[in-house]
C-alpha cells in the first residue's frame, strides 16, 4: 500500500487509509499495542473502551508512515485472507510435556499448574533474564488488566492467572526498550505476531526479549462480559472490586473477586461458570478472523490439557506445553532437572488432541466467517460463493458477531 502524493484527500482522510484508523474502521482491531510501539512520534495512543482496548490516532502528529499498518498482525484482512497458510503447528524438533510447577501454592493459584509464573521465577531467580512482561487485573480500576514488568517474586505472583479480558502486553515493549537486560514475553497468538513484526523497525528488541511463551488461544473476551457476570451474577457492585482472579484455587479453577482487604466477594467455578458467562459470550470480531491459534512465533506454546478424563481427575492443575526451539528447551529443560517442575513427556499428538477444535484446516468453520468479513467490510463479492457453501452446516455464533460489528456503531465502547 503507497500514498498517492498526488491526492486531494486531505490529512485526516489519509490516515482513515493510510495509517492504524484503516483497521480501527474496519473492527479488525486485536488491541495488541503494537502500533504505539512502532509509531515514530508517538501519534499513537491505547484506549480502554467498555468492550475492547483499541488505538486512537492523533492525526497532527502523524506522518503517513504506514509503519503502524507494516506491524499490525491484522493487516491481512484488510488485502483479503491468505489461502497459503501454514497450518503445521510443530516441527520435527518439537517436544510436548504435561508439567506443573513443584511449589503446590504456586501450582494452586494458578491457571493451569504454574508452569508460566514458575519458569519465569526459575529463569529470574538463575539470572537468565532480568524481569518478564506480564499483566494483572487489580488496583482501582480491575476490569482493566495492567500490562507491567515485573523483576521480583511478589510481581509474578500477583500476575498468575490467566486473564479472559482485553490485555495488551506489547505496549510494554516501549518500556523494555528503555531498560537495560533481557526480558521474557507472554502473549497472545496475534500479540507474539506484533512483535515479531516489530523486530523488523527495532531489530534490538531481538536482543532484549530473548523468550516468548504464547498461548493456545480461543479468542479474547470482551471486558463488558466481565463486568456484567460480576454486577449481574454475583450481584457485586463494582466499585468494591479490587482485584479479579479469572483462574486458580485448583484445577480446572474458580472465578474469584477480592475487595481492597482481600475479602473474597465472589466465587464461581470456571467449568459452567466464568466459562460460559465470560469466555464464550463477546470475543473481538478479529478473534472470529484468526488464522493463529497455535501461537506460531513462541518459543513455547502452553495450554490446559482439555481432556474428559483430565477433567474428572486433575485437582490441583497441570499445563500442556509444546517447546517448538533451542531457545524454548534451553528455558524449560534446566528447570526440570534442577527440580522445579515435575513433567511427564507427551507426544505431539497429545498436545494437539487438547485443543483440537482450534486447529485452523481448509473446513474449519473460521473460512465462512471470514468469507462473510470480507463481502460486508470489504465488499468483496467473490467470497460469497464460499460462504453460502458453509454457512448453512456451521455454528452461526461467528456469523451473527460480524453482523453486530457491521451494524454497530459503537463497536469498541
Amino acid at each position: 500500500m503507497h500514498i498517492n502524493k498526488n491526492s486531494k484527500l486531505n490529512k485526516s482522510d489519509q490516515c482513515e487509509t493510510f495509517s492504524i484508523k484503516a483497521i480501527i474502521n474496519n473492527r479488525v482491531c486485536c488491541g495488541c499495542g503494537t502500533c504505539t510501539v512502532v509509531c515514530p512520534n508517538s501519534a499513537i495512543t491505547l484506549n480502554f473502551g467498555e468492550r475492547f482496548n483499541y488505538p486512537v490516532i492523533d492525526t497532527s502528529k502523524c506522518t503517513l508512515c504506514q509503519r503502524c499498518l507494516e506491524v499490525c498482525p491484522s493487516r491481512f484482512l484488510l488485502n483479503g485472507t491468505k489461502p497459503d497458510v501454514d497450518y503445521q503447528v510443530a516441527s520435527s524438533n518439537s517436544t510436548a510435556y504435561l508439567i506443573h510447577a513443584k511449589d503446590e501454592i504456586l501450582r494452586r493459584d494458578a491457571a493451569s499448574g504454574g508452569f508460566i509464573s514458575g519458569l519465569f521465577l526459575y529463569l529470574l531467580e538463575h539470572k537468565k533474564i532480568d524481569g518478564c512482561i506480564v499483566t494483572r487485573c487489580e488496583g482501582d480500576n480491575p476490569l482493566v488488566a495492567e500490562t507491567f514488568i515485573a523483576t521480583d517474586k511478589q510481581s509474578i505472583i500477583s500476575a498468575s492467572g490467566s486473564k479472559y479480558a482485553p490485555v495488551s502486553a506489547c505496549i510494554a515493549l516501549k518500556d523494555v526498550l528503555q531498560k537495560p537486560g533481557k526480558y521474557a514475553f507472554v502473549g497472545t497468538p496475534c500479540m507474539l505476531e506484533g512483535l515479531a513484526k516489530l523486530e523488523k523497525y527495532l531489530p534490538e528488541l531481538k536482543e532484549i526479549i530473548v523468550l516468548k511463551i504464547g498461548f493456545v488461544c480461543a479468542g479474547m473476551a470482551s471486558r463488558l462480559s466481565t463486568k456484567n457476570y460480576i454486577e449481574h451474577h454475583g450481584h457485586v457492585a463494582l466499585k468494591k472490586v479490587h482485584k479479579i482472579c479469572y483462574r486458580g484455587d485448583g484445577w480446572p479453577g474458580r472465578f474469584r473477586v477480592f475487595d481492597d482487604e482481600h475479602k473474597l466477594l465472589m466465587d464461581e467455578p470456571h467449568i459452567g461458570g466464568s466459562s460460559m458467562h465470560i469466555v464464550g459470550i463477546d470475543h473481538y470480531l478479529r478473534c472470529y478472523n484468526c488464522l493463529d491459534h497455535w501461537s506460531h512465533y513462541g518459543d513455547i506454546i502452553v495450554s490446559d490439557p482439555w481432556k474428559e478424563e483430565m477433567i474428572h481427575t486433575e485437582k490441583l492443575g497441570r499445563s500442556a506445553i509444546m517447546i517448538k526451539n533451542e531457545v524454548g528447551k534451553n528455558a524449560v529443560i534446566p528447570a526440570i532437572e534442577d527440580g522445579f517442575f515435575t513433567a511427564d513427556s507427551i507426544s505431539i499428538q497429545d498436545m494437539i488432541d487438547y485443543n483440537k477444535h482450534l486447529l485452523i484446516l481448509d473446513n474449519h468453520e473460521t473460512h465462512s466467517w471470514m468469507a462473510l468479513y470480507q463481502l460486508l467490510f470489504m465488499r468483496r463479492f467473490r467470497y460469497s460463493l464460499r460462504l453460502f457453501k458453509h454457512v448453512m452446516e456451521r455454528n452461526l455464533r461467528g456469523i451473527m458477531t460480524t453482523l453486530k460489528a457491521r451494524l454497530t456503531k459503537k463497536y469498541y465502547y
